[in-house]
């Protein structure tokens, strides 16, 4: 939970896409660490208590990256994206995903950590880190310090213009001055 707060501050001060990135990076690293740690000395921790040690900071380290990136910003971001006609059904969809995801990962984390040969559950969800660092390095604009406007016209949405323009005739149609629309 301490990790998640310096998020409140950094989402609007260094935005979300470069917490999104460093914090997939940062997931991406522990998990790779950790599933080389467990493949290479899994079978005798006690023979390798520095290994095991590494290992278990870099599971907490994990979670640090994760609190202050995708933990808070996976809520922010979907009331951020979505234009207002969509907004509730997008975030509907998008918490739905999250919940369904949270429970898959709680359904097959135990078996596949146990039964697992060396760290191959680590670098499983090190492929899913990968996946998310590249989405969000592709894939994701910045939304700090947007407009709901702005954001529509970086996914393409021209709702806002075909609005405008219908009020535009409207006014033509009333005999009002069309100037005012586009300095309100």
């Amino acid at each position: 939970m301490l990790a998640t707060l310096p998020a409140v501050v950094l989402l609007d001060s260094v935005g979300r896409r470069p917490l999104l990135i460093s914090g997939a990076a940062g997931c991406l690293t522990c998990l790779l660490v950790v599933g080389v740690l467990v493949t290479v000395y899994g079978r005798d921790w006690s023979a390798h208590e520095v290994a095991a040690r590494t290992a278990i900071a870099f599971v907490f380290l994990y979670d640090v990256n994760f609190s202050y990136s995708w933990a808070p910003i996976g809520w922010v971001l979907p009331s951020e994206i979505f234009p207002l006609h969509l907004r509730s059904t997008g975030i509907s969809i998008t918490t739905s995903i999250t919940w369904i995801s949270n429970f898959v990962v709680g359904l097959v984390s135990p078996s596949m950590l146990t039964t697992s040969k060396g760290g191959l559950a680590y670098f499983t969800f090190a492929g899913f880190s990968l996946l998310a660092l590249l989405s969000a390095m592709f894939l994701y604009p910045e939304t700090k310090g947007r407009t709901l406007e702005e954001m529509d016209a970086a996914f393409g949405d021209n709702a806002t213009d075909r609005q405008r323009e219908h009020l535009e005739s409207i006014c033509r149609e009333l005999g009002l001055p069309v100037k005012a629309l586009s300095t309100a």
